[in-house]
C-alpha cells in the first residue's frame, strides 16, 4: 500500500518523529500557559504573596540506589511550611489525582497536606494524607486567609519508609507517561 508523506519528508519514521515532536511542543506550550494562569489566579484572586509560591519545583526521588528527578508545578508555603502542591495537566484531571497525591507525599520530609490537579479552568483539591477529594472547582482552592487559619490545625506527618517507596514508584510511573494530550475532549 502506498501512502503519502507530509511535504518535506522522505520516510515514515522522520515524518512520525516530527509530528510527535510538534504535538509535545504544543502540549508544553499549553501547560506553560496553564501554569502562568494558575500563578496569576493565586496572586490576584486568592491573596498569596509571590514569595509564598514556588514554581517548577524539581526534586530528587531516590529508589534504592537509583536517583530520579520529579517536579511539581507550584508549591504554596506559609511560614516556611509547604501546604499545597499543584500539578497542572492537559486532559482529564481525574486521571492524574493519584500522581498529585504521590507528589505531595514525597516532595518534602513530611507529607504536604493538600494536592491540587488543575487544567487552569477546573481543579480537584485532595487531602494528600487520605487521597480523598475534598472539593472541586477553581474557587475551592483555599485562599491565603483560609490556608492561614487551617495552618493552626494541620499536623505535619512523615510518611512511613515502606509507604514512601511505594509512593515514589507511583510518582515515577506517572512521570514516565508523556502522552497526556487528548484533543477534542
Amino acid at each position: 500500500m502506498k501512502y503519502k508523506l507530509p511535504d518535506g519528508f522522505e520516510n515514515k519514521e522522520d515524518a512520525m518523529e516530527a509530528l510527535i515532536k510538534k504535538e509535545i511542543d504544543a502540549a508544553e506550550s499549553e501547560l506553560s500557559a496553564i501554569r502562568r494562569d494558575i500563578e496569576k489566579f493565586l496572586l490576584e484572586k486568592k491573596g498569596y504573596a509571590a514569595t509564598e509560591i514556588e514554581k517548577d519545583r524539581e526534586f530528587e526521588v531516590l529508589i534504592g540506589n537509583e536517583r530520579c528527578k520529579s517536579k511539581t508545578d507550584i508549591v504554596i508555603s506559609i511560614n516556611g511550611k509547604r501546604l499545597i502542591s499543584i500539578k497542572c495537566f492537559v486532559g482529564a484531571l481525574v486521571s492524574r489525582e493519584r500522581q498529585a497525591v504521590a507528589c505531595a507525599r514525597v516532595l518534602d520530609s513530611y507529607q504536604i497536606p493538600f494536592a491540587v490537579v488543575t487544567d487552569g479552568t477546573d481543579a480537584i483539591i485532595l487531602d494528600a494524607l487520605t487521597g480523598k477529594v475534598i472539593s472541586e472547582g477553581m474557587e475551592s482552592i483555599p485562599s491565603r486567609n483560609e490556608l492561614g487559619e487551617l495552618l493552626q490545625k494541620i499536623e505535619f506527618k512523615k510518611l512511613a519508609p515502606d509507604r514512601a517507596e511505594k509512593e515514589k514508584r507511583i510518582l515515577l510511573a506517572f512521570d514516565s507517561i508523556k502522552c497526556t494530550i487528548n484533543y477534542g475532549e
